[in-house]
Parts: C-alpha cells; structure tokens; sequence
C-alpha cells in the first residue's frame, strides 16, 4: 500500500520543490512559509486539473515568550484573495495548545463584490471554549487539546524530543469549532526519495471524528517540509524561494 508522500499529485510536488536541507532547530525563534496544493481541483467536467499552482500559502512563526508559546498564522487564499491571520498565546506543551487568540479575516475583493473583514478572540477559560466572551454551540469543558494549525507547530517538538506517545485531545477546528476524540500517533519513519534526493522521515499522523487523516513528515533535524491528506498536499517553501 502506498504511503501518503507516494501520491502521484504529491510526488510531483515534492520534485518540483525538493527535500530541505540545513540546520534546524524548532524551539529557536523562526519562521516557516509553506505553499498548499488542493488534490484534484477542476472547475468542470473534463477541465484540467489547476493543481500544478499552489491554491494558497501557510505563514508560521513561533517563539518562547516566558513560560508561553506564540504563534503568528498567516493563511492566503491565492485563488480567492482570502486572508486569515491568528496572533496565539499558547501553553508550552506538547500539543502547543493555544489559550488565547485574534483571528482577523479579510476578503480582497473590490468593494461591493463580495469584500468581508471580521475580527474574532477566542480564549480558553476553565477549560471551556469562548468565542467573543460567548461559548459556541454544542461546546463541551476540554480535555487536552489544540488546533489545527498549532499541530504543525507541536509535531516538529515531538520528534525532537523523540517523543512517540499517542496523543488524545480535543481539537478547536479553524480556531473556533470543537471536533471530539482525536488522536496524534508516531507511525515511526519513511523514507522519501525525489528525483534528486532521498530523506528519511519521522511520520504523525492525525485523525479522529468529523476530520479527514492527515499525515505530518519531519525531517532528521525537527523541521516538517511536508503534510499530506487525501484533500490537500502542503510543502515547505526554501528559503528566499
């Protein structure tokens, strides 16, 4: 059985992009840009498919402050113009859970087509979601948790610290939906070969209720270059690129 990197569409990506290379350590301050390819996009029947152009672009930047962990999100909709940027106080810990966080969204289309712009803070408080000071619906007091976009954060620390534990938790989907039973495992290593080169990998990999599996690869050094889902295949930029 092919392994998710092994996806004809994902495979053609990695070639273009290549493997990294270079020091890395994920607890020093930094920055990590990635371009997001969505599987079998086509507009109508018998069009092709527009998945050799990435659809968006993925912005991380972390670093300690103090006991805490923050975490700067940027997420562009290259096709649609769409903005969503997350400034998050998280805990230090393994799943990097966020506990405070403003998500500002915007829509640059031109005026009277469709422009939107919204702000939202979220926060964790005893345990219970709240979304502008009001709980969402079908809320529910957390047992550990994150969100999605802190996963790519949280599994770069796992491997380093060799850390093979499966994790249970709560997931807070987009920053403001709560998905139950969800689990990160280590699925040990895979080695991935490109037209030019060959890395082995570290492999997590997500899954639970209502959230399609996704595999998260890191490389010998803590730096995740690649994720892959049936949905989606999303690829560390290099640097300058």
């Amino acid at each position: 059985m092919a392994e998710p990197w092994e996806y004809i569409h994902t495979k053609r990506v990695l070639n273009k992009y290549g493997l990294p290379v270079g020091a890395f350590d994920p607890e020093a301050p930094g920055e990590q840009t990635y371009d997001i390819y969505w599987m079998n996009i086509r507009t109508k029947r018998g069009t092709p498919s527009r998945s050799h152009e990435p659809e968006a672009t993925l912005r991380i930047s972390a670093k300690n402050e103090g006991e805490d962990r923050h975490l700067g999100i940027t997420c562009s909709d290259l096709k649609f113009d769409n903005t969503t940027e997350i400034d998050a106080q998280c805990e230090n810990n393994a799943l990097t859970s966020p506990k405070t966080w403003t998500l500002k969204y915007s829509n640059g289309s031109p005026a009277g087509k469709g422009l939107v712009e919204y702000t939202q803070k979220g926060e964790i408080r005893n345990s219970r979601l709240f979304m502008d000071d009001k709980e969402p619906a079908h809320s529910k007091t957390l047992g550990p948790y994150t969100a999605d976009w802190c996963l790519f954060d949280a599994v770069q620390r796992l491997a380093v610290r060799k850390d093979t534990t499966k994790h249970a938790f709560d997931l807070i989907e987009e920053f403001s939906m709560i998905r139950e039973n969800q689990f990160l495992i280590y699925r040990g290593t895979s080695k991935i070969t490109t037209d030019q080169s060959a890395v082995t990998a570290d492999v997590y990999c997500h899954y639970g209720e209502s959230v399609i599996p996704t595999c998260y690869y890191v490389d010998a050094n803590g730096r995740l270059f690649l994720v892959v889902s049936t949905r989606r295949t999303v690829i560390l930029k290099k640097e300058g690129s």
